[in-house]
């Protein structure tokens, strides 16, 4: 492989550290005010690519291993809205070995629980919270 991996590390949260810009692909880009969360060097070859993108989605499970209350946010919805899916044939490798591996993480993940009796189980807490806003006399926000 031609193309240096992102360091491997762990993502314990440091007091001033809980953001997703301790991943390696996340940037502040001087032209927005919030992290871009598909930042990549440039793509050697599809191969190089994969394998970055790979190493990258290990580092996002890794990220929210260790900060468990950092889940729920929509990293992954901000990830696949900043990445460029028109980009060129070698770059298309960064995303394809990132979904690659995060799908072999869901498998891994739903091989350990009954998912139907997992997602009944979030549909009821969801319907919880809202009945608990709502005896509250608030308006159900966005995170309930």
């Amino acid at each position: 492989m031609s193309q240096a991996l992102p360091p491997r590390r762990h993502y314990r949260p440091k007091p001033h550290e809980t953001q997703a810009t301790q991943l390696p692909f996340v940037r502040y880009l001087p032209q927005r005010g919030q992290p871009h969360h598909w930042q990549m060097p440039p793509a050697d070859d599809y191969v190089d690519a994969c394998a970055y993108g790979r190493e990258c989605a290990a580092h996002l499970a890794q990220y929210l291993k260790d900060n468990l209350e950092r889940h729920n946010r929509g990293l992954l919805g901000k990830i696949a809205y900043d990445i460029d899916f028109r980009d060129p044939h070698h770059a298309r490798g960064y995303w394809v070995g990132f979904f690659n591996y995060a799908e072999q993480l869901m498998v891994l993940g739903a091989l350990r629980c009954d998912v139907f009796q997992h997602v009944d189980s979030v549909h009821a807490l969801q319907r919880a919270l809202i009945a608990k806003t709502e005896l509250e006399g608030k308006t159900p926000g966005r995170n309930s």
